[in-house]
């Protein structure tokens, strides 16, 4: 019976699952050109683009064409694979034997990775691409951290400011943190509001300039001033302490 019930909703579930025909994904891939694509002769349609940081201004790269038809060819739209990339032809009206460059500029700001980008070239005849260009980019992530370490408190950042703890099997957390300060940093916590069950500690206590720590938080639930809710309040960060507290989560 068992196994009749899991056939079953094996079943039900592959009967959600919505099947791509493999026409489309090739389509997608490799799109049809439409007739008059013969008449459009690229210097090249790949180009390899040269290494470059998210932090590099918008770079520009030129394909060149010639109109090897024996009609006027009108460059009706420039269409790209994402909002990165723009295209421009300042020759519309491209006549037999004339040559046009389409322009491809690149924005690598938020963009780091290896990437190909296509840009559909589209002429008068019908909604098929005439070409296809493709853009080959490999950018590195810049020097904004903001992304990686979200949460700014004064002279250091980090990835979060919350922390979940329990009395069984999560009775200390460790939060990585950056030290933008010009000097060597050492933490110091607000031990006024500090509750007796927590312990803070920094992994190690000095921590360089441009260098990653750890804030280290234990519980012990045996001793006074645990709550649901607590918070652990770093000092010396020239920010107020709203702004420079940890919240811990505890459930017991």
């Amino acid at each position: 019976m068992l196994v009749l019930t899991l056939c079953a909703m094996s079943q039900a579930a592959l009967a959600q699952l919505r099947m791509i025909p493999k026409e489309k994904v090739l389509a997608v891939a490799f799109p049809k050109h439409s007739s008059d694509s013969s008449a459009l002769k690229f210097d090249k349609t790949h180009i390899f683009a040269d290494f470059m940081s998210e932090d590099d201004p918008p770079r520009t790269f030129v394909y060149r064409f010639t109109n090897v038809g024996k009609e006027t060819l009108t460059i009706r739209r420039l269409t790209s694979s994402c909002s990165c990339v723009s295209a421009v032809c300042a020759l519309r009206e491209v006549d037999p034997g004339a040559s046009a460059e389409i322009s491809v500029r690149y924005n690598p700001k938020g963009h780091p990775g290896k990437f190909e980008r296509r840009i559909f070239v589209y002429t008068q005849d019908g909604d098929a691409p005439s070409a296809v260009l493709r853009l080959q980019v490999d950018v590195s992530s810049g020097s904004d951290i903001s992304r990686e370490w979200p949460v700014q408190m004064g002279k250091i950042r980090m990835r979060r400011s919350e922390v979940t703890l329990d009395s069984r099997d999560k009775t200390e957390e460790k939060l990585r943190f950056i030290n933008l300060g010009g000097k060597p940093l050492r933490l110091d916590f607000d031990k006024a509001f500090l509750p007796e069950c927590l312990t803070v500690r920094t992994e190690p206590e000095n921590v360089a300039a441009g260098e990653e720590g750890m804030i280290v938080i234990s519980c012990d639930p045996s001793r006074s001033g645990i709550r649901e809710k607590m918070k652990v309040i770093i000092k010396g960060l020239g920010v107020p302490p709203s702004q420079s507290s940890i919240t811990v989560t505890y459930k017991p």
